[in-house]
C-alpha cells in the first residue's frame, strides 16, 4: 500500500478527503492517545488526531458538526483510512498479488 494515499467520500452532502499516512504513523498515533499508559485509548485524543492529521479537506473541528451522527460517520471514514482498511476502486489486487509483480 502506498504511503500518503488520499481517499474521498461524500457524507451528508459534504465531500471529505482523508489521507493514509502509513502503518508506522498509525501505530504511533495509537501509542500517543493512551489515557493510562498502555491499555485504554482516549476517544477524544484519537478523534482529535484524526481530524488534525488524517482529514485533508475540509478542515473541521469537533464543534463544526451538526450532530453526533454526522461526526461519528466522518470519524468512521477517517479511522478506516487511517488504518489502511479502505479499498481503492482502481486497485483490486491483494497484497500477495502485488508483491509478485
Amino acid at each position: 500500500m502506498k504511503k500518503f494515499t488520499q481517499v474521498k467520500k461524500t457524507i451528508i452532502g459534504t465531500e471529505y478527503t482523508a489521507q493514509f499516512n502509513g502503518i508506522a504513523e498509525m501505530y504511533k498515533s495509537i501509542d500517543n492517545t493512551y489515557m493510562d499508559g498502555r491499555d485504554t485509548t482516549s476517544m477524544y485524543k484519537m478523534a482529535e488526531y484524526l481530524l488534525k492529521n488524517v482529514l485533508v479537506e475540509p478542515k473541521k473541528n469537533f464543534d463544526d458538526f451538526e450532530d453526533t451522527n454526522e461526526f461519528n460517520e466522518v470519524l468512521s471514514f477517517l479511522g478506516s483510512v487511517h488504518r489502511g482498511t479502505f479499498r481503492e476502486e482502481t486497485d483490486e489486487s491483494t497484497a500477495e498479488e502485488t508483491g509478485k509483480k
